[in-house]
């Protein structure tokens, strides 16, 4: 895949992590700041990893990504799978640490082998288009079944994508690559 095509789906990303974004603020912004780093501090893992998003976005307190990634790290170490994708997620588009494909797509899978739906989306995505992992519609396929099977409409809408994209290979005998447009869709970030 050349430069281009790998920036504009990761501008895609971006845009689609932010529309999202708005999913997770309503836990921290009920609970209340002090409240959720109480919880954080006491090991609970989704306060660990909403505290992190809320540091992530600065969501009431100043943005500051290596707070962020502290706490998803906290939680991650606590087998938390969304803060694992929150730093696949971090990882992958270069938010204080740097940008590197191969170590966002392993966070991504480990969140991913834990059943962590977004994870699955996100896996299924970076296969599709060879980001961080060898290019590979069977795995990218085997993600979104996963994900799509699980009830997340992004996955079931790339993984009917995929499979058109094989039926008109089929059809015309086309072994050339069809220009990918699924966009990776977070509920995390």
């Amino acid at each position: 895949m050349d430069q281009s095509k790998k920036a504009v789906g990761k501008l895609l990303v971006v845009l689609a992590v932010l529309t999202l974004a708005a999913v997770g603020r309503a836990h921290a912004d009920t609970l209340g700041l002090a409240g959720l780093e109480r919880m954080a501090k006491s090991g609970n893992v989704p306060a660990e990893n909403q505290l992190g998003l809320a540091y992530l976005r600065g969501n009431g307190i100043e943005q500051d990504f290596s707070k962020a990634r502290y706490w998803f790290e906290k939680a991650a170490a606590h087998h938390g799978p969304a803060a694992m994708c929150n730093l696949g997620e971090m990882r992958l588009r270069g938010l204080g640490v740097r940008q590197d494909d191969a170590k966002a797509a392993a966070w991504f899978k480990k969140s991913a082998d834990m059943h962590y739906v977004p994870a699955q989306y996100e896996m299924g995505y970076l296969y599709q288009n060879g980001i961080g992992v060898p290019k590979d519609l069977g795995q990218a396929q085997l993600y979104y079944e996963l994900a799509a099977y699980a009830g997340y409409r992004p996955a079931a809408l790339a993984l009917a994508q995929i499979r058109g994209e094989q039926q008109l290979q089929g059809k015309n005998g086309n072994s050339g690559s069809i220009p990918v447009t699924a966009v990776p869709k977070s509920n995390n970030l």
